[in-house]
């Protein structure tokens, strides 16, 4: 389950007052999580807004992920040319 923090947490790992976490939420600059009764924020989006991008998937998965787009690619440049081949055949054909 993921971490959340309550404002007071959120003030104190910022530094800032509850006050000013008040008013960036009001503005935007900070979303609390929807759907519970309580004001919370997720521990996840905190870090992104602090620039640090948490990873979605695992180094296993990633590396799948990135094997699988490596090999999409080369499907799309096979079929890419298989496309020009029959366009130029099909050019040939109702040339003559």
């Amino acid at each position: 389950m993921e971490r959340l923090l309550t404002k007071k947490e959120l003030a104190n790992r910022w530094q800032v007052s509850e006050k000013a976490i008040d008013n960036w939420r009001k503005d935007g600059t900070v979303t609390p999580c929807k759907g519970i009764p309580s004001i919370r924020f997720s521990l996840q989006h905190i870090a992104e807004l602090e620039g640090v991008k948490l990873e979605k998937f695992s180094p296993m998965e990633r590396k799948r992920l990135e094997r699988e787009n490596e090999e999409l690619k080369i499907k799309l440049e096979k079929s890419q040319s298989i496309i020009n081949r029959m366009q130029m055949l099909t050019l040939e054909a109702t040339s003559r």
